[in-house]
C-alpha cells in the first residue's frame, strides 16, 4: 500500500487517570479541580487539531455498547465524566469532532497466559534480582512523582510520550523473555499474552479503516505505544503521525 493510500493514526500514550490493575501507575491529584480541568481541556484542544475521523480507546471490545451508551448520555448532557482518560479526554475529543460513536479495541481474555504480570515480577525479584533491577528499576522510579514538583496535565503527557520513555517500555517487555530458570520460561508465560493482546488491538484498529482518508486517534496506555506503532507501520496499512507535533 502506497503512503498516499495509508490511513493516518495518531497515538496518545497515556497514564491512567483512574484506578487500574497495572503493576505500575502514576498518581495524580484531584482531577475535578478547576485548574486540572482546564489543563485537561488544553490537551483536548491540541488533539482536536488532528481532525480525527474516528476515536479508538483502550476499552475491551465487548464493552462497546456500554461505553457508547455513556457517550450518548454525555452528548445529551446527562452524564458526569468519570476520572478516566477515556472519558476526560476521549469523550471530549469525540464530541468536539462530532463523532457518533467511540471504538473499543482492547482485549483482556486469559488467552495464552500462564502467569500474570505480577507473578513474573515476584518471581524475578526473588530469583533473578540483578535482572529484576535492570527491567523494573526505571519503571519504579518513573512512577514515583516528586510531591514538591507540580506538573500540568500537558507536561505529564509530554513526559509519558517521550520517544526514550516509549522505547524503554518496549525494551523492558522484550527483556522479560530472559526471566527464566533453566528451561522454565517464566517471563514468556506472560509475554506471549502481551503480544497476543497487542496484535488483537492492531487487528481491531485495522477493521476501522474504511477509506484512505481515515484519521484515527488512539488513546492507549503508554506501554502499548511502541509495540503497536511497530505493528501498525509494518502492516503497510497505517502511517503513524508524531504525537509531539500536537503536544508541543
Amino acid at each position: 500500500m502506497s503512503p498516499k493510500t495509508q490511513a493516518r493514526i495518531l497515538i496518545l500514550g497515556t497514564f491512567h487517570m483512574g484506578p487500574t490493575n497495572d503493576l505500575f501507575s502514576t498518581d495524580v491529584d484531584n482531577l475535578h479541580t478547576e485548574k486540572r480541568q482546564q489543563e485537561i481541556l488544553e490537551v483536548v484542544k491540541r488533539l482536536i487539531k488532528f481532525s480525527p475521523t474516528k476515536l479508538a480507546v483502550e476499552v475491551e471490545k465487548k464493552h462497546t455498547n456500554m461505553l457508547n451508551e455513556k457517550y450518548k448520555r454525555y452528548l445529551s448532557g446527562n452524564y458526569k465524566l468519570e476520572l478516566n482518560e477515556v472519558f476526560q479526554i476521549g469523550f471530549r475529543v469525540a464530541a468536539a469532532s462530532e463523532h457518533k460513536k467511540i471504538h473499543c479495541i482492547d482485549w483482556m481474555e486469559p488467552g495464552v497466559a500462564k502467569r500474570g504480570a505480577g507473578d513474573v515480577y515476584v518471581w524475578a525479584k526473588e530469583n533473578q534480582p540483578h535482572l529484576f533491577k535492570n527491567i523494573y528499576g526505571w519503571l519504579e522510579s518513573s512512577t514515583d512523582q516528586n510531591s514538591d514538583e507540580y506538573l500540568s496535565i500537558l507536561d505529564m503527557y509530554r513526559n509519558c510520550n517521550k520517544e526514550t520513555t516509549l522505547k524503554q517500555h518496549h525494551i523492558s517487555n522484550i527483556n522479560l523473555a530472559r526471566i527464566k530458570s533453566s528451561e522454565v520460561y517464566v517471563g514468556m508465560d506472560w509475554l506471549l499474552w502481551w503480544y497476543q493482546r497487542n496484535l488483537i488491538m492492531f487487528s481491531n484498529l485495522a477493521d476501522l479503516v474504511t477509506s484512505s482518508n481515515e484519521r484515527i486517534l488512539l488513546i492507549v496506555g503508554s506501554g502499548h505505544v511502541e509495540i503497536l506503532s511497530n505493528f501498525l507501520e509494518e502492516s503497510g496499512l497505517f502511517k503513524v503521525e508524531a504525537i509531539k507535533d500536537y503536544l508541543y
